[in-house]
C-alpha cells in the first residue's frame, strides 16, 4: 500500500520525510510521553523508551492502511514498544524515574486535586501491563470499541476489565 493513500477518516497520510515525521511526532507527543511515563523504570529509561517508540513508529509507517485513525496506531505502536522492552529487560523494576506531571495537573489545579491525581499516578504505575494500557485510553476517553482494537481485545472484555480495574485502584486509596 502507498503512504499517501488517505485513510477512511480522511486523516492525513502518513509522512513522507523527516519533516513531517517530527510534526505527526509533535502532534501526538502527549500519547507518546504518557506511555513512557507510565512504562518507563530504572532499567528501561523514559528517554530511551521514548526513541525507541520514535524507531518503531518510523519503521512501521509503511504498514499504517488507514484502518483507524493516526492516533490510535501511534498508541498501538507506543504501547507494543513499551512491553516489547519490558519483556526483554526482565527483570524489571516496578519503579519510575521521574515524575513528569503527564496526567494534565495545570496551575490552576489546587493542591489537594493535584495530591489526587498524583496518587492516582502511583496507583497505575503499579497495575499489570496490559490493565495500564486499557486504563490510559480509557483516561484519555477513548470509546470502548477503539481501545478493544487497539489492544486486540474484544469489546465485552475492555468493559469487565475497566470495571475491575477501577474497583482495584479505588480500593487502595
Amino acid at each position: 500500500m502507498h503512504l499517501t493513500k488517505q485513510n477512511k477518516f480522511n486523516m492525513k497520510s502518513p509522512p513522507l520525510n523527516e519533516r513531517e515525521f517530527a510534526s505527526l511526532i509533535q502532534e501526538h507527543s502527549r500519547i507518546i510521553n504518557k506511555v513512557c511515563y507510565f512504562y518507563a523504570t530504572d532499567k528501561i529509561p523514559f528517554e530511551d523508551l521514548r526513541q525507541e517508540i520514535y524507531v518503531n513508529i518510523w519503521t512501521g509507517l509503511s504498514q499504517f492502511r488507514g484502518e483507524c485513525r493516526m492516533s490510535t496506531w501511534i498508541y498501538r505502536v507506543s504501547v507494543n514498544s513499551a512491553l516489547m522492552s519490558l519483556r526483554s529487560s526482565k527483570p524489571r523494576i516496578e519503579t519510575v524515574s521521574a515524575d513528569f506531571g503527564l496526567l494534565d495537573a495545570s496551575t490552576e489545579t489546587d493542591d489537594a486535586q493535584r495530591e489526587k491525581l498524583q496518587t492516582l499516578q502511583s496507583l497505575i504505575i503499579r497495575i499489570d501491563d496490559i490493565e495500564k494500557a486499557i486504563i490510559l485510553l480509557w483516561l484519555e476517553e477513548y470509546p470502548y470499541d477503539e481501545i478493544a482494537e487497539t489492544l486486540g481485545l474484544k469489546r465485552n472484555t475492555v468493559a469487565v476489565k475497566i470495571h475491575r480495574i477501577k474497583e482495584k485502584l479505588s480500593k487502595q486509596i
